[in-house]
């Protein structure tokens, strides 16, 4: 593993460089003379470098009694019991410094680093958090996005992980872990783009090009760097190899050997049992396939709306149901295939094959709807701003950009535009199974404030809160559902608590500050409108209410 970083200040590091400077070519002021708390860190910095951490230790905690200690020099006493693997005496400094509203990115990453190692994971995810959006090229970026993937958000660990994999090239754990989150948001041009260069024989290595040929399609080219992996690898690889290779051979046409591969293999893994069964199919064993995917299909839930990622169950509902339609059961098909385009309606196999057994059973103008359907989904997806669709943060000029919504929220974006509410909000409920993007909970619950649900809205909002307290964007939405239903003082907590972690939330501060106005504070909520409009000259929303407050409406 790449050793932590910790961040120490340019002035110290850049010290031993300005002594030995060249004298200047007319007589220059005398440079001033370093105090002595200056003079006894960098003993303590060299105490840290040569290993001498006890020695170290003794300097800095005699350091921390010094009353010229300033801010400054502070934060480096921290940094540098974090080198020296002390975080709890490292937090005791850093965090009055870092809980000050201009606390410097430096800071904030160290005293994250240092909550984190203690075991505070949400007071470390907050500082890191306001770390990043003060410097984008934060290594705070590294550390948030390992948290988040292990969290199982791919699309925000990607936005986070990838740009600083690539600026950092060395850091090989964060370009491994931005290359497995790109296959997994199937993406694999970028996952090799970051991988370029790295050894050809490492274990984990081959695995990932073996991954990204198979989403290219190349079946040969996997399959042929995958097999001596499966002959030899290291332990707990074995079974996504064998996935792996199964898929190359798969699309190499070698149906009987992916069936080997998988065979025996699958129990517990309905990803694999489905691999199996479509390798089963291929190798002209169709009664095989169906008592293989009979128990899954069996299980299938009839709605999409309490799934995580629906993909799974809509290529077992879409397997089971080809299969039945290939047996000459359109009648017990459709069921399965209508199931399928329910999960995820964005997979035009989906469709044609629910046509086909339509039009199998005489329901002709059904038909011609699912082909119609089928077509839609080919199409690709718009691509509207998500600012106009859904609340969010305001962010800073120096923020890291968006990342691109995923095909299932632009679809649901695409759906919302159209006034198609309840599509939209099964396919942002999609998006927040497949992806855990948050901008697709935002979505899913705007549109049930939409539909007048607001019940079901702050149920939505509180899970998103539950299952990441300290997001400001969740906060926020909860605070406005808790506004639509009049709980005032809970939507005021919930706001405030968003602008303490986001301060530049301009959200919160527009909603907060009707709120006050409905309380008759009309000073403060003046204050938040004209640090929104600050931020953002544009923003018509606080205009019209701070021009409201200034008539006396």
């Amino acid at each position: 593993m790449k050793k932590p970083i910790v961040l120490l200040s340019t002035f110290l590091l850049a010290a031993p460089l300005m002594a030995q400077a060249p004298p200047a070519a007319k007589p220059a002021a005398p440079a001033q003379q370093p105090t002595a708390a200056e003079k006894s860190l960098q003993e303590a910095i060299k105490l840290v470098q040569a290993g001498n951490a006890a020695a170290a230790v003794e300097k800095l905690k005699a350091l921390e009694k010094d009353p010229t200690l300033t801010p400054p020099l502070r934060s480096l006493v921290g940094a540098l019991y974090l080198q020296v693997n002390r975080p709890q005496e490292a937090l005791a400094l850093l965090q009055p410094l870092a809980d000050a509203e201009d606390a410097e990115p430096a800071v904030l990453y160290n005293a994250g680093r240092a909550a984190l190692l203690t075991g505070n994971l949400d007071a470390g995810k907050i500082y890191l958090t306001r770390s990043v959006l003060k410097e984008p090229a934060s290594p705070a970026a590294r550390d948030l996005g390992f948290l988040t993937a292990r969290e199982g958000r791919v699309v925000e660990a990607y936005s986070m992980l990838r740009p600083w994999a690539l600026r950092n090239p060395e850091d090989t754990d964060a370009r491994l872990m931005a290359a497995s989150l790109a296959l997994q948001l199937e993406r694999p041009d970028a996952a090799a783009e970051l991988i370029k260069g790295m050894p050809e024989n490492e274990p984990a290595l081959q695995l990932l090009r073996g991954k990204i040929l198979v989403q290219k399609k190349d079946g040969r080219g996997a399959a042929a760097l995958l097999r001596p992996l499966l002959a030899k690898h290291p332990q707990g690889m074995e079974l996504e190899v064998r996935r792996s290779l199964a898929e190359a051979e798969l699309l190499a046409g070698n149906a009987a050997e992916a069936v080997k591969l998988v065979e025996g293999h699958d129990a517990g893994y309905p990803a694999l049992t489905l691999l199996l069964a479509r390798a089963q199919r291929q190798a002209g064993n169709a009664a095989a396939a169906l008592a293989t995917l009979k128990p899954l299909a069996d299980t299938l839930p009839t709605s999409a709306s309490a799934m995580g990622d629906p993909r799974p169950a809509a290529g077992i509902a879409l397997e089971y149901g080809t299969l039945l339609l290939e047996a000459g059961k359109p009648q017990e098909a459709g069921p399965f295939l209508e199931r399928s385009t329910l999960y995820y309606p964005r997979n035009p196999e989906a469709w044609k094959a629910l046509a086909k057994a339509l039009d199998a059973t005489g329901r002709k103008e059904d038909a011609r709807k699912a082909l119609a359907q089928a077509e839609e989904a080919a199409k690709p997806p718009v691509k509207p701003a998500m600012a106009a669709t859904a609340p969010r943060a305001d962010t800073a000029p120096s923020a890291p950009p968006e990342p691109p919504l995923s095909e299932g929220l632009q679809n649901a974006v695409r759906l919302m535009s159209q006034n198609q509410l309840e599509p939209a909000l099964t396919a942002a409920r999609q998006a927040v199974g497949i992806s855990k993007d948050p901008r697709a909970r935002l979505l899913e619950v705007r549109l049930l404030l939409q539909l007048k649900r607001p019940e079901e809205a702050l149920k939505a909002a509180e899970t998103a809160v539950q299952g990441d307290p300290n997001n400001p964007d969740y906060l926020y939405l909860r605070g406005v559902t808790e506004m639509g239903l009049q709980r005032w003082s809970a939507a005021e907590q919930d706001l405030r608590k968003a602008l303490q972690l986001s301060p530049r939330h301009t959200g919160a501060m527009n909603d907060l500050a009707v709120l006050l106005m409905n309380l008759n504070k009309n000073d403060e909520a003046r204050s938040l409108l004209q640090q929104v409009l600050r931020i953002n000259p544009q923003d018509q929303m606080a205009a019209a209410n701070l021009q409201r407050l200034e008539s006396g409406q």
